[in-house]
């Protein structure tokens, strides 16, 4: 498929949907305790937030509790899959219900498409997936791409969460990090039992505008 019908068809998706009321200084559960209750109630409207989660740390793990969250809460959510590495199978058909998942065929389509989502207001939050993007290709990214979501974002109610394998997104607010692997007993435990017992460690940035001029 041709990148100008899937950009209409996700304009065409979207544009009959009534963008939510934004609520000023209130987080998106993530539905993960120790994130949550490090961001003082969850994901920032309006802001980019990376998390660091090299495989086997618990990356999908978050994405899962998010994604339940935002279905219970009734919240639509968008996920840009840079990589189309996404199995839906891996969850219950229900609660991806409330899921957009657009796949990209490059990182340049996936900035494209995370411009188009976050720009459009429908969605509680917007996942931008970076994790199987390979480093040198992250590398080259243009520091103008992150300036120009962080400006969007700025004008939206959409919280914009962008998984990494390594820090990459410069001037984010806050960059959660996921070091410790997971054992065998940890993959045998229930999702949320999972989650709760993630240990994230919290990075305050500056602010994006300073950042990004130096």
């Amino acid at each position: 498929m041709s990148e100008r019908p899937t950009i209409a068809a996700l304009r065409t998706l979207v544009s009959a949907w009534t963008p939510p009321e934004r609520r000023s200084g209130t987080g998106v559960p993530t539905g993960v305790r120790s994130i949550d209750s490090a961001l003082g109630g969850g994901l920032a409207p309006g802001r980019l937030t990376e998390l660091v989660a090299a495989p086997g740390t618990g990356g999908q793990t978050v994405l899962a509790r998010l994604f339940a969250t935002l279905r219970k809460a009734r919240q639509r959510v968008a996920l840009i899959d840079a990589t189309d590495a996404f199995v839906p199978e891996a969850f219950a058909p229900d609660e991806l219900r409330h899921l957009v998942w657009a796949r990209a065929r490059t990182l340049a389509e996936a900035l494209v498409v995370a411009d188009l989502l976050v720009r459009d207001g429908n969605f509680a939050v917007v996942v931008l997936d970076l994790r199987e993007v390979p480093v040198r290709e992250l590398n080259r990214t243009p520091k103008s791409s992150w300036h120009r979501l962080h400006r969007l974002a700025e004008r939206q109610p959409a919280a914009v969460l962008v998984p990494t394998s390594h820090p990459l997104v410069p001037a984010v607010p806050w960059r959660l990090r996921l070091d410790r692997p997971l054992l065998l007993a940890d993959r045998q435990q229930s999702r949320e039992a999972l989650a709760d017992g993630l240990e994230i460690e919290v990075e305050r940035g500056a602010g994006w505008a300073a950042e990004l001029a130096g």
